[in-house]
């Protein structure tokens, strides 16, 4: 028998205690303690039953989740791929080849170079010459004397685009074959302005974090963007794979030099009333940060962003049907699960510790701990069904998927709470000289 740390840690597993749990469920919820198991059920219900759903739906409608793709012919729409980057020497020739062959007839490709150092034209002109294509005029390649920021580069690929839709892709993404046909399918409703390409993770090998970010790209982009556009909330166009229709980017004006990423056009998209669509099999392979140094950077920046734009750009949004059920809908998902939920947790956490004894938080991290993984395996299952994602022999590191993710949360937590007090404003991705000359938000 097991004593010590391993028997208090594995108790929550003894089915004699999942049991009495189970038993005492409803005396919890309706307990004075009760509103911290109403704020876990609400957690559960909102992150779990939309993946749920759609496998559900993928059992018995299949067609819903993966709809035929497009009969290409002669009149094939021209596609016009935009990519702008800087110093992107590594990737940017493999990024080239797989758009160009990804199968689609009809395409053009503007590679904008913001300022780069290094080999970042020269690359991205042999791979225009190894594809026979270096003075077709399919692919152009483009150049800026000094860095402008990817929103100017982007805004310049743009503007000299011929394409009846345009796609926009990272400098080190690769567009799967085959993919584009099913990008271009939800373009059938003319009031579709954009549509999400399915991220996926290229290096998923490359290590233990890689392996960790692939699972919570198939639950957290993968299956949450096919759930939420089937009932028009779709919150994210990724810039790593956003396809648009051109008269929809151009009435946008193109991006905001001053602080223009995916989350701020597709917020000026959603309050134009476009509807954004999702293409589960328009998969877009994308490079994630192999350490966890970089890793934490990332996503403190793309949660600061998050809070300036939401909050400060697009304040106006917060005033609930200004801009449609649908949108007041995710200003109020925003403000729960981004900013009130994770505050109130730990406050709870430090509640039940000074209420019940500080031997009683941990008993209560362990049980949600377990709980956590267990609705992590469940979630990944289903997603491997619904899209083959994410690998199968990565689904031992959920184990400590809690784990990853709490380590996240606190840096986000961190990263917004700097952003709300206007502590560092200055965007990293902005040259000084755009920071200086643009409305900083």
């Amino acid at each position: 028998m097991m004593n010590g740390f391993p028997a208090y840690f594995l108790n929550t597993l003894d089915p004699t205690s999942v049991l009495a749990f189970v038993r005492m469920l409803p005396t919890l919820i309706f307990s004075a303690g009760g509103q911290y198991w109403f704020v876990v059920i609400f957690v559960i219900v909102r992150s779990f039953v939309p993946t749920l759903a759609c496998w559900i739906i993928s059992l018995v409608a299949p067609s819903i989740i993966r709809p035929k793709s497009l009969v290409i012919n002669k009149q094939a729409p021209l596609v016009s791929i935009v990519i702008a980057g800087r110093n992107e020497a590594a990737s940017i020739g493999t990024t080239i080849h797989a758009a160009m062959l990804c199968g689609y007839p009809n395409l053009e490709l503007i590679f904008v170079d913001d300022g780069s150092d290094d080999e970042s034209i020269s690359v991205a002109r042999n791979a225009a010459r190894s594809l026979g294509l270096h003075n077709s005029g399919k692919i152009r390649i483009l150049s800026s004397p000094r860095r402008n920021g990817k929103a100017s580069a982007l805004n310049i690929g743009i503007s000299v685009t011929r394409g009846e839709f345009i796609a926009i892709i990272d400098a080190d993404t690769e567009i799967q074959n085959g993919a584009m046909e099913y990008w271009l399918l939800p373009f059938a409703d003319p009031q579709v302005g954009a549509v999400a390409g399915n991220v996926r993770v290229r290096n998923s090998n490359a290590s233990f974090l890689t392996r960790l970010q692939e699972c919570e790209y198939a639950a957290q982009a993968t299956i949450a963007r096919l759930a939420t556009s089937q009932i028009n909330l779709l919150n994210m166009i990724p810039g790593a794979a956003g396809l648009f229709r051109a008269d929809a980017l151009r009435q946008m004006g193109g991006y905001d030099t001053g602080l223009g990423d995916d989350t701020d056009m597709t917020l000026r998209l959603r309050k134009h009333r476009w509807k954004l669509a999702f293409a589960l099999d328009a998969v877009v392979w994308d490079k994630v940060p192999t350490n966890l140094a970089r890793l934490l950077r990332q996503r403190a920046r793309w949660e600061r962003n998050m809070v300036r734009i939401r909050l400060r750009k697009h304040g106006d949004m917060f005033i609930l049907g200004r801009y449609g059920l649908a949108n007041a809908a995710l200003v109020v998902d925003f403000l729960i699960m981004r900013l009130l939920l994770p505050w109130l947790s730990i406050f709870g956490m430090f509640y039940i510790a000074f209420v019940y004894g500080p031997l009683s938080a941990p008993v209560v991290l362990t049980d949600l701990y377990f709980l956590a993984v267990f609705l992590a395996l469940v979630k990944a299952a289903m997603s491997r069904d619904i899209a083959d994602t994410p690998d199968i022999r990565h689904f031992w590191c959920l184990l400590l998927f809690p784990i990853y993710k709490s380590i996240l949360r606190f840096v986000v937590m961190g990263a917004a709470a700097k952003e709300l007090f206007r502590i560092g404003v200055k965007h990293p991705y902005v040259p000084d000289h755009v920071w200086a000359e643009t409305y900083r938000w």
